[in-house]
């Protein structure tokens, strides 16, 4: 078989791909601001987004010999509902950045991890132990020390907002994944609907902007920029998100969200060696180095998940409390 029964690996492959698909983001950004300067944040966002999806629509069609009309209404319903928050979410994320500090958005946007089980407590789908709420803290002090969050520097103005409420988007997405009843929506087919949504309402939007039809071929040019976003659309959409509407219902989305918190971790890995491969000039957007932060912070995290594995069968997955 193409997939095994173990769901964990193939989530924690999902959050590495994401993780490392960050420096290529930054990459192609330093790439557009050269091919087309003076472009809003806001229009180059929705003009990545339809170019992403779109490519990652074809590539997930093509492999998987998947029409749009082979689609049934329950994929297309459960992909619209996935499509709103993730175009949302991920627009909230890049306006935000322009807004506040990288670390200060990196650390709001990763409340994910204690807001899905604080939103699956409040639906009373998940029980609050004290282990899950050992995780949690255990979790945020990972993202405080490996982004550097400092909450004395934190000022709760647009950009905080916007990553605050695209933090809230994910979770809900996370959960709103486990919400497709085995059976009746194929995860791949929703993986599908999902990225052709947001193609078609990222283009949408870029009609209401003027010079905004034209931006994502200006923003494409050059072979550098149209590899990057295609490694985007590949790797860091089509089959990330595939895995995750897969295997996520295998554990559960409380247990899939501090997994996916791994994905910080490995954008600072990455950033160590890939700036330099692929930005023009290196100056632009240097490689990283290693610091004792990034071994902390890694460590509280794979704690977090460590801890929450092992009581993954225990009180924590007892829906009746």
């Amino acid at each position: 078989m193409l997939f095994s029964s173990r769901p964990a690996p193939f989530l924690l492959l999902a959050a590495c791909l994401w993780g490392l698909c960050i420096p290529v983001m930054k990459a192609l950004t330093a790439e557009q601001d050269w091919l087309a300067p003076g472009h809003g944040s806001a229009a180059a966002s929705l003009a990545s987004l339809a170019v992403r999806f779109g490519m990652a629509a074809l590539a997930l069609m093509l492999a998987l010999r998947i029409a749009p009309w082979h689609l049934r209404r329950q994929e297309w319903a459960h992909g619209a509902a996935l499509a709103v928050f993730t175009t949302v979410s991920m627009f909230l994320q890049v306006d935000g950045l322009n807004y506040t500090s990288a670390s200060t958005a990196g650390f709001l946007i990763a409340l994910y991890s204690v807001l899905v089980p604080l939103f699956a407590w409040a639906a009373r789908i998940r029980r609050m132990t004290p282990i899950l709420a050992l995780c949690c803290v255990l979790v945020l002090a990972g993202m405080a020390v490996l982004t550097g969050f400092d909450p004395r520097d934190m000022r709760l103005g647009r950009g905080e907002w916007e990553n605050i409420a695209a933090s809230g988007l994910f979770a809900a997405q996370i959960l709103w994944v486990d919400r497709v009843p085995a059976g009746e929506a194929d995860p791949f087919k929703v993986t599908i609907a999902l990225v052709i949504l947001v193609a078609l309402a990222s283009a949408a939007c870029l009609l209401f902007i003027p010079g905004g039809n034209s931006l994502p071929m200006r923003l494409h040019a050059s072979p550098r920029a149209f590899y990057l976003e295609a490694s985007l659309a590949l790797l860091g959409t089509a089959l990330p998100f595939a895995l995750m509407n897969r295997f996520q219902a295998g554990v559960g989305s409380v247990v899939a969200g501090f997994i996916y918190c791994c994905e910080p971790l490995m954008t600072a890995l990455g950033a160590f060696w890939l700036p330099e491969l692929l930005v023009r000039d290196a100056a632009l957007y240097p490689n990283e180095h290693p610091t004792p932060r990034l071994l902390a912070g890694g460590a509280l995290i794979l704690g977090a998940n460590l801890l929450l594995w092992k009581d993954r069968d225990r009180p924590l997955a007892d829906p009746a409390v």
